[in-house]
């Protein structure tokens, strides 16, 4: 278990080579351990066995459909089911799929509606307790990503979880900047707040996210001042910017199915200039970080010395209108914020202005098709869901439970003939893969407690949740990777995220994990604010697995129900199950080596890489 001091050792840019520099001779090891371990036949030597397997010709559908077929789509009635979990949920055991075939997708989604979301925040507070606050401690990011797996993996909260996540990659903060790095129970608190709005309504969600004092710091509005000339003093844009560019309305006007409106000459239209961003900078004045009531604090503290702590990062800024910008505010759409109004006035006016525009339905409903169905929604598909967006049925606007429940019913979602069209379906991002691997086999140890600090996941996988590079995620929702996908007009925002080194560092991660159970950081035997913990290695169930490893058709078929939900062509079939009979014949061989490596081609494939 490596020191505290190399935790930290890591959160600068030496360590993080040092660390990966320190792995990369196990990493070519265990590569060519994969290599030997799989290629059991002789039918085809190693090289080529790993091209088929994992191909990254991906990027080229037509190359990929000629080399192991088009995708299945004469689903079975679980199998669909399968398919439904894979977008709504972050990964199903059989146990899930038969209990969501027997009730049905829409009584499923009812039930999920009304489950009581998780608490991350007082799963935080078990660690770190909360008389702590205020004193000279610090939760340091590790106790968030506990809590947060403990969440993923035994939460109730199943849809909402997914949709929360979702959330986190459209109104994006970071976990690696110095200051909220050892605030994980805002954090935590953060995360609260997007699980809570996750079916409620969108204008709420942003006005929380506008108060948040993670936001706050993370877009550096938290003690923004009012004017002062006098010493060269100016509200700061960033949140103004990035409200408008990211959370809401995007850089171009849209019309309700996605596409651009244009100008008499073909041109996009600017939904706003800077002038607009100054003029909403001026409305986020006057917010700063809540110490009313802090333990220990021994004086009244003033607005521009406020700072973010682990007692002020869990409360909503506070409002001051003596540093709020005076007089009027010219936004967008001829919208004027009236001189004179209070902070809270201007902001609830600002936001409506935002929230009114007709970009919103367009904006959103297709980040989130693309974190949950399909990177390339059609434009009818948008449409829908704008219209949802605009009007539940029942007047309302912004109903996020009402959006949710279009985007996973609609027929681009659920219509089994999209499975093999040529937009049809995304690259699973590299972190929910891994934690597919944990939900789908079960993993348990006796604590109950799956508690990583991910330093091995953001090396391998270079995605850790709420630890993006910047506000603009791990990739960009308009990324078009080279080739012929990106010629042909089609984006795939989560290839920004594969390269040389990941497309091969996930394959050995995997592979780690199913050999030596050492790919999560456990805190074993380390002590947490006055408790030592000692937590076993999480360990899968794959009893089903291993009464089937006697009939490699069998094991395959359950595999395919469980990770590619009946989808599995009929040329990738071929492939794994030449190396697991390979390997079967092999007499050296036990029951656990042949599961182990068939989920293991499974995990790696293009047909389970690629989500349709």
């Amino acid at each position: 278990m490596p020191s505290k001091s190399m935790f930290r050792l890591y959160n600068n840019q030496k360590g993080k080579s040092a660390y990966k520099d320190a792995y990369q001779e196990e990493k070519l090891w265990l590569y060519h351990q994969a290599e030997g371990e799989c290629l059991m036949s002789n039918q085809m030597n190693r090289r080529e066995f790993f091209r088929q397997l994992s191909n990254p010709a991906v990027f080229d559908t037509t190359a990929l459909r000629a080399q192991s077929g088009a995708r299945e789509t004469n689903l079975t009635y679980e199998q669909s089911i399968s398919r439904f979990l894979s977008q709504a949920t972050l990964g199903a055991d059989r146990e899930l799929i038969d209990y969501v075939a027997s009730i049905g997708i829409e009584a499923w989604l009812d039930e999920q509606f009304f489950t009581p979301q998780s608490q991350i925040m007082e799963a935080v507070y078990k660690i770190f307790p909360k008389s702590l606050l205020g004193q000279e401690y610090y939760p340091e990011r590790e106790l968030f990503r506990y809590a947060l797996w403990d969440t993923m993996m035994m939460g109730d909260d199943l849809l909402r979880q997914r949709v929360a996540l979702a959330l986190s990659e459209i109104f994006v903060i970071s976990t690696d900047t110095d200051a909220l790095y050892v605030v994980a129970n805002g954090i935590g608190n953060w995360y609260d707040m997007l699980l809570k709005h996750a079916f409620g309504n969108y204008r709420e969600l942003l006005y929380d996210i506008t108060l948040s004092p993670i936001m706050g710091n993370f877009l550096s509005h938290a003690g923004n001042r009012k004017t002062d000339e006098s010493e060269g003093r100016f509200p700061d844009e960033n949140y103004a910017r990035e409200v408008m560019q990211l959370f809401s309305i995007g850089l171009f006007y849209l019309n309700d199915d996605g596409s651009l409106v244009l100008d008499g000459n073909g041109q996009p239209i600017p939904t706003y200039d800077n002038s607009h961003i100054t003029e909403f900078a001026k409305i986020f004045t006057g917010m700063t970080y809540d110490h009313t009531g802090e333990p220990n604090l021994q004086w009244e503290m003033m607005f521009e010395y406020a700072w973010l702590n682990p007692y002020t990062s869990a409360r909503p800024m506070l409002m001051n209108d003596d540093e709020h910008e005076p007089g009027e505010k010219r936004l967008l759409e001829g919208w004027v914020a009236p001189a004179g109004q209070s902070t809270a006035a201007d902001v609830n006016f600002a936001l409506n202005n935002l929230f009114y525009h007709q970009n919103v339905g367009p904006f959103i409903g297709r980040r989130l098709i693309q974190r949950l169905v399909k990177s390339n929604p059609t434009p009818e598909y948008i449409g829908r869901i704008t219209a949802v967006f605009n009007d539940n049925g029942r007047g309302v606007r912004g109903d996020l439970k009402a959006v949710v429940r279009a985007i996973l019913l609609d027929e681009e979602a659920r219509d089994e003939s999209y499975i093999n069209h040529e937009s049809a379906g995304k690259l699973r991002e590299p972190f929910f893969r891994y934690v597919h691997l944990f939900r789908a086999f079960n993993f348990s140890n006796p604590q109950n407690k799956f508690w990583d600090a991910g330093w091995t996941l953001e090396i391998e996988l270079r995605q850790y949740m709420f630890n993006p590079p910047s506000v603009f995620n791990f990739f960009s929702p308009d990324y078009r990777p080279p080739g012929p996908m990106g010629a042909a007009g089609l984006v795939a925002p989560e290839f920004q995220l594969l390269n040389s080194y990941t497309a091969i560092s996930i394959m050995n991660l995997i592979y780690h994990e199913f050999e030596w159970n050492t790919a999560m950081y456990l805190p074993n035997g380390y002590e947490l604010y006055g408790t030592t913990y000692e937590i076993d290695r999480p360990l899968p169930d794959w009893s089903t697995e291993l009464g089937l490893a006697g009939n490699i058709d069998a094991l395959i078929d359950h595999l395919d129900l469980l990770l590619t939900y009946g989808t599995l062509s009929s040329g990738m079939r071929n492939i794994i199950k030449t190396a697991l009979t390979g390997m079967a014949d092999s007499w050296q061989n036990e029951p656990e080596d042949i599961v182990k490596l068939a989920i293991y081609l499974f995990l790696v494939c293009p047909d389970y890489t690629i989500q349709v």
